[in-house]
């Protein structure tokens, strides 16, 4: 059974890092020591209309903190956006199944799509800290974020694409235009449902395994509620417990 803790933890640090999106630390050791790659956790507000949690995917983590970035959509990230430092936030974390990398995998590549982005950070440091190549490919319709956070961490090639914008050294178009020739062992993926679907079709005429991660909505993140059912395979599965990483080939039948 997965670890997973309620703590009132405090914020270490909490800043804008684009327009609308924001990175957060949060000092919370026991789920911080047991967070995997592809995980999340739930953010408690308890503010009358706010009551209900929000689902945050794991950006980092470390000995004594994990860190998020999301992006203020609603009254509940811009709530959350106006927290500071030294104040307390209650959370429920490590939650879901995350990534899970093949013993014989020696050439990966991560694929995300705009605020999909975020979650496959951990997952790259953990390829580099196995010594395992991993390609980053990134697509925004305007404005790349954490680009150069990948870059540091010198485990392969970093290729971005935007839909609308006016970077020279970007790809115009889709991020799923360079990947299509490319060859991999396992191909990990993260962002919005018709990016996945075009990399699931491609990764399926190539057969190279892939895992998704699933956006859904929550309320409880922990299965109790059964309000982020999908269709996987021939059943119905929760995304915050089964989830929210799935087999592309279960949720994206070719």
């Amino acid at each position: 059974m997965k670890k997973m803790f309620w703590a009132e933890a405090e914020i270490r640090d909490n800043h804008c890092i684009s327009p609308d999106i924001y990175a957060m630390k949060i000092i919370a050791p026991d789920a911080a020591k047991n967070a995997k790659s592809g995980q999340f956790i739930m953010v408690y507000l308890d503010k009358g209309e706010l009551l209900l949690p929000r689902p945050i995917s794991i950006y980092d983590a470390n000995d004594d903190e994990i860190e998020i970035i999301y992006q203020v959509v609603g009254k509940g990230t811009k709530a959350l956006s106006q927290m500071q430092p030294q104040q307390e936030i209650k959370i429920l974390a490590p939650l879901g199944n995350g990534f899970t990398i093949a013993p014989d995998t020696k050439k990966a590549a991560l694929v995300g799509g705009g605020i999909g982005t975020p979650p496959l950070y951990y997952l790259a440091k953990t390829l580099a800290q196995a010594k395992i190549s991993a390609d980053i490919y990134l697509g925004f319709r305007t404005t790349p974020i954490l680009a150069e956070e990948f870059r540091a961490l010198n485990n392969g090639e970093v290729h971005i694409a935007l839909e609308n914008g006016t970077d020279d050294n970007a790809h115009k178009g889709f991020i799923t235009d360079l990947i299509a020739s490319q060859n991999y062992d396992q191909i990990f993926s993260c962002g919005p449902e018709p990016m996945l679907r075009a990399l699931a079709a491609l990764t399926a005429r190539t057969s190279t395994p892939t895992q998704v991660s699933m956006e859904q909505r929550m309320a409880c993140g922990i299965g109790t509620c059964v309000g982020c059912v999908i269709k996987a395979g021939a059943q119905y599965t929760r995304v915050c417990c089964e989830g929210p990483v799935f087999d592309a080939k279960e949720v994206f039948p070719q």
